[in-house]
């Protein structure tokens, strides 16, 4: 082999290693400000546990050098707020500084958050938890893609078994089931009369108050087992020692 072959074969088998050596430290890096981005979310939320931390983009390390991180998706799965349990909240976050020098030294102490995306998740069998617990003889469950509500409402001393249908209204930091259309289960009568009343009974309140990152819900998709709720914010800062919930959020 002659010696400007074997010097390409060397040069390549450099580049191999080096270009390996850049990929194993892009990753390492990307591991290193999720980890620490996770740590300021939990505390800054008082979540009950770690959230699990990805981000996107390479190479990673253009973005650890400038300290603004493009894309950055977090997960919360069971946290309970006001009594409610939400089954999974996954966001995405754009526009995540974190200084370079805060990471290598450890001492990340808050994440700004230019604005965010996310999907909060209640099952059903969450939200009539919540509900028998306040007292309530509602049950709520999908009907295609709408709301079906069960239960009984006692009225001048008669109670009422009624089941229907029911609109979701979406604040952004509760959610409230209104009936829509009651009829009385077999066996009862349900006087024409009496109709408002009982819808005005069977309308209740969950509060979603406390969401990572001071989100707020905006809308809702009904699926089988659970609602789906779209929410955003924006301006907001991880920050264990501020108020939580101190960001901007954006309006519905």
């Amino acid at each position: 082999m002659s010696g400007s072959h074997r010097g390409l074969r060397i040069t390549a088998v450099v580049v191999v290693v080096l270009l390996g050596l850049l990929v194993a430290v892009d990753r390492i890096a990307a591991r290193v400000v999720a980890g620490q981005i996770a740590i300021q979310a939990q505390r800054s939320d008082a979540l009950s546990s770690r959230p699990d931390v990805s981000l996107g983009g390479f190479p990673f390390l253009t973005q650890v050098v400038a300290g603004d991180y493009r894309d950055v998706r977090v997960d919360v799965r069971g946290q309970v707020q006001q009594g409610v349990r939400v089954d999974r909240v996954h966001a995405d976050l754009a526009g995540v500084r974190v200084p370079l020098g805060d990471v290598v030294r450890g001492q990340v102490r808050q994440v700004p958050v230019d604005h965010l995306t996310a999907r909060v998740e209640l099952t059903f069998a969450d939200i009539n938890t919540y509900l028998h617990g306040q007292g309530s003889a509602l049950t709520i469950g999908a009907q295609g893609e709408a709301i079906r509500v069960a239960g009984s409402v006692a009225v001048l001393g008669t109670s009422y078994p009624v089941s229907g249908t029911a609109d979701i209204g979406v604040a952004p930091a509760a959610v409230t089931f209104t009936p829509r259309e009651l009829a009385a289960s077999v066996g009862a009568v349900l006087p024409p009369a009496l109709r408002q009343s009982v819808g005005e009974l069977l309308t209740v309140r969950v509060p979603i108050a406390g969401l990572p990152f001071n989100m707020r819900l905006t809308s809702a998709t009904v699926a089988a087992d659970r609602i789906v709720f779209a929410a955003s914010g924006q301006n907001v800062v991880l920050d264990p020692n501020a108020t939580i919930g101190t960001g901007t959020p954006t309006s519905p």
